[in-house]
């Protein structure tokens, strides 16, 4: 049965909504079927699973959307969403939206409650049960990450059941829990690889994987959790789960070079990259497309602390280099590791619907993403959303190669054999150095320090570039804000973003054409930075004015970074821990007294 599976949209919003008592009181999913009736089979088990995967609110919540309140991001239009409001202090319980998405926990709940109820051979049912075990893990991995402590539910609730109103129960048992499901799924849905779109034992892995990692990490770093001494188990798991996807020779680091690298996240089909455990797929005339495109468009820009993350082709650093952060924006891109013009617009891009290459808008910080961006029209659709035919990686193999990476120097048995067999396998693909653990703790980055300095220890300088490779190699796929958040490093999205530097008031050649394309001036009667060329040239230079910008300034007045006048005028604050979770909306707390925020809210 081939499945079109609706992913998240890249830049999609936080799920607001009416009190979540709705969903815990509706009694069956909206068909007329009855649990006596229905489950009977393997087949009766399969159709009724299949109707999870339409549920967005079951997928991997921070697969892209969580991107655009992250330091990789500059500039983003709206400014309205719940991660802003929490940054500029004007968040509370009473008007936190959220919580009310609880109705899909209980299609889950009633599914499983009565699968047992069918007949057949046992590695169906199993394999059925197993898929509804991890799209509630999905369920609840979102929630750990908003609330930390939530009620587990196991069991379809009723209206009359007393446990619909008990209070959160600890993280440890929701974790535990979470665990537990992805340890069924993963050991019973099966390896069957000939649609990539539905889940299978490796999507299970992955997302094991990617959970042990974050819990384990997490534990590590929020002392307010205390629950430091139990990271271990967790980050073991990681690397154990992250094992049983590197052996089983079924994936593969896929393509050489730059263009290897872009077929990832540009490519019409990926059902046969060797790189996909799990993917979203679009067709021109199938279903709905995605809106990759639309970051081109204005959207949102990325960060100056993003772009000067990427090292050097020859593995030195970009922050090491004199005048690094005086560079004008040409100048910042050459000779630089291949990925960064496979996430960035750089001088001489050109989008599949023009000869021409493209100009930046500078008002937005000058850094634009083209990382998902369409490379032909085929793909690129028209200019309307949710009209782009590329398929998306959902989980990949170089994400658990990173993730095993980490745990182990996390745990403190990284050595260099397993550096080779991971994060150097994505370092080579676009060959770039290999890391050498020695070095790496011999010789800190000054510079990652400041930005992690909760980071300590004999591992201290290899923790910090796998951090780095994970910031560069997973830019824009949307997990840099829970790397943030279980890095217990908030502050990082607390600091005012900036965007490239303008060295001086003038004109300028972005797109790399030989020509100058755009002119900053102080304003519309202030023409003498751009004097000395020619009328014509003048004319057709995309002018901005510093007198009537309202969105950007420079950050040293005429000269400087590009910063947002939103961050200037209402500047950001992070407050820990209390910013690492969300609060209980109090429309929640009345309809059920007993549960307690957590941390400050």
């Amino acid at each position: 049965m081939k499945k079109y599976i609706c992913i998240i949209a890249l830049i999609g919003a936080c799920a607001g909504g009416t009190g979540c008592n709705d969903g815990f009181l509706e009694k069956l999913p909206e068909t007329d079927l009855t649990a006596e009736g229905y489950f009977k089979t393997a087949k009766d088990l399969e159709t009724y699973v299949y109707g999870f995967y339409n549920e967005t609110a079951l997928y991997p919540r921070n697969t892209y959307d969580n991107e655009p309140f992250s330091d990789n991001i500059a500039h983003r239009n709206d400014m309205g969403l719940s991660e802003y409001v929490i940054l500029k202090g004007n968040f509370s319980k009473e008007v936190a939206n959220g919580w009310d998405d609880w109705k899909h926990l209980r299609s889950i709940n009633f599914f499983l409650a009565n699968a047992v109820r069918a007949t057949g051979n046992e590695e169906e049912l199993r394999r059925w049960i197993g898929t509804a075990r991890y799209f509630r893990a999905v369920f609840y991995i979102d929630k750990i990450t908003q609330y930390s402590n939530v009620p587990w539910y196991n069991k379809p609730l009723e209206t009359t059941d007393p446990d619909l109103y008990k209070p959160s129960d600890p993280r440890t048992l929701v974790a535990d829990s979470i665990r537990a499901d992805l340890e069924y799924a993963s050991a019973y849905i099966g390896e069957d690889l000939g649609n990539r779109t539905l889940i299978s034992r490796y999507a299970a892995l992955a997302l094991l994987t990617r959970f042990c990692l974050y819990e384990g990490t997490y534990r590590k770093y929020h002392p307010e959790l205390n629950l430091a001494s139990s990271a271990g188990p967790f980050l073991e798991r990681a690397v154990t789960a992250a094992e049983e996807v590197m052996k089983s020779g079924v994936f593969t680091v896929s393509g050489n070079g730059r263009a290897g690298f872009s077929a990832l996240f540009t490519s019409a089909d990926l059902s046969s990259n060797p790189e996909i455990i799990l993917m979203a797929q679009y067709e021109l005339g199938k279903g709905t497309g995605n809106s990759a495109f639309h970051n081109l468009y204005g959207d949102y820009a990325l960060s100056r602390t993003l772009m000067e993350t990427f090292l050097m082709a020859d593995g030195t650093r970009f922050t090491a280099q004199p005048g690094y952060d005086r560079k004008p924006f040409k100048e910042v891109f050459l000779n630089r590791d291949p990925r960064i013009y496979e996430t960035f617009a750089t001088p001489g891009f050109k989008k599949p619907v023009t000869t021409e290459p493209y100009t930046v808008i500078i008002k937005h910080g000058g850094y634009e993403p083209v990382k998902y961006y369409p490379r032909d029209l085929a793909t690129l659709g028209g200019n309307t959303w949710q009209s782009c035919w590329t398929d998306l990686p959902l989980y990949r193999y170089g994400e658990v190669l990173l993730s095993y990476a980490e745990a182990k120097a996390e745990l403190g048995t990284l050595t260099q054999a397993d550096l080779d067999a991971s994060l150097n396998l994505l370092r080579a693909r676009v060959n770039m150095p290999a890391m050498k653990l020695a070095e790496a703790n011999a010789d800190v980055d000054p510079v990652l320090a400041a930005q992690y300095p909760n980071v300590s220890g004999a591992n201290r300088g290899v923790i910090l570039e796998i951090r780095r490779e994970r910031r560069v190699e997973l830019a824009l796929e949307g997990q840099r804000l829970q790397d943030i958040n279980r890095w217990c490093v908030g502050e990082l999205i607390a600091q005012a973003p900036q965007g490239m530097y303008i060295p001086a008031l003038g004109a300028y050649d972005l797109n790399g054409d030989g020509t100058p394309d755009i002119a900053l001036l102080a304003s519309p009667g202030d023409l003498g930075p751009i004097a000395d060329l020619p009328g014509e040239q003048q004319a057709t230079l995309l002018k901005y004015y510093l007198s009537e910008e309202g969105e950007f300034f420079l950050s040293e007045g005429t000269r400087g970074f590009i910063m947002f006048t939103t961050d200037r005028d209402m500047p950001r604050r992070w407050e820990n821990p209390k910013f690492y979770y969300r609060p209980i909306p109090i429309t929640q707390q009345v309809m059920n007294p007993a549960l307690e925020q957590v941390f400050g809210w």
